[in-house]
Order: structure tokens, then sequence, then C-alpha cells
């Protein structure tokens, strides 16, 4: 029990590290890095909807909403109605949208190379590996 609960506790520093260190990197292109992590799925996958988005952050639909909604009165993605399914909203990448997204990947932050640094070929796939079952695990309950 208390090494299960010391794992879960660091693996939760870790998220939080990740995410104000992500947090900082992009402040200055005025996202946030939820708002990074969307654009960057949005951008590669066109047609998608809020419902997409809330399965690929793993977050809740309302959450995707907030994001989507913020993004929009930022300028880079506009919400229309599905054509094929009136209930969803499908995203579009702007034009201001896709330059932010090419200036994202132009200057990246560097910070998996940071969090990966020490660690061989091997044992990147090993902890990609262990990562994704964790997660799996989380989902099957």
């Amino acid at each position: 029990m208390e090494a299960e609960y010391v794992l879960a506790r660091e693996i939760l520093k870790l998220a939080n590290r990740i995410t104000s260190r992500r947090n900082v990197d992009i402040r200055s292109l005025g996202l946030t890095a939820a708002q990074a992590d969307s654009l960057v799925y949005l951008a590669r996958r066109s047609g998608k909807t809020v419902s997409d988005l809330k399965d690929y952050l793993g977050v809740t639909h309302q959450t995707a909403r907030g994001i989507a909604a913020r993004m929009a009165e930022k300028g880079l993605i506009t919400l229309s109605v599905s054509r094929e399914d009136g209930r969803y909203k499908t995203i579009s990448v702007t034009d201001e949208g896709r330059a932010l997204f090419r200036k994202m990947e132009q200057n990246g932050t560097h910070l998996g190379d940071r969090l990966l640094r020490g660690m061989g070929t091997a044992e990147r796939a090993q902890f990609l590996t262990l990562l994704s079952r964790a997660l799996d695990n989380l989902d099957a309950l």
C-alpha cells in the first residue's frame, strides 16, 4: 500500500511539474498547455468535433467546450454545427491558428527531451509502455 501511494504521488508531482513548465514555456504565445495541445491536435486532423477533443485530452465534455470556446475567442478556431449530426460542433483551425501552430512547431519547448534525459532508447520505450499500461488500467475502472 505504501509503495503504491508513494508512486501515485510521484506521478502526480511529475504531471504537475510538466503542466507548470509547459504553461511557462508557452505563456508568450498567449496559450495554456491545454490550448496548445488542442491546437496541435486540431491542426493535424481536420473535421474533428468537441467530443473528439474531449477524448483526446482526457477531459470532460464541458472542459473541452470551454477550451474550444476560449480558442474561438482568440480567433484560432471556428466552431460550426456538424453536417452529419447537429448535436456536434465541428472545429476548423483558422489561418491565425495555423500560423501559431507552425510557430509552435518551429520553436518547440524541448520539454520531452529534458524529461527523458539520461534514458536510453530501450528505457524510453519501456517508460512509455508502462505509462500507457497505467493509463489503460485506470480507464478500465
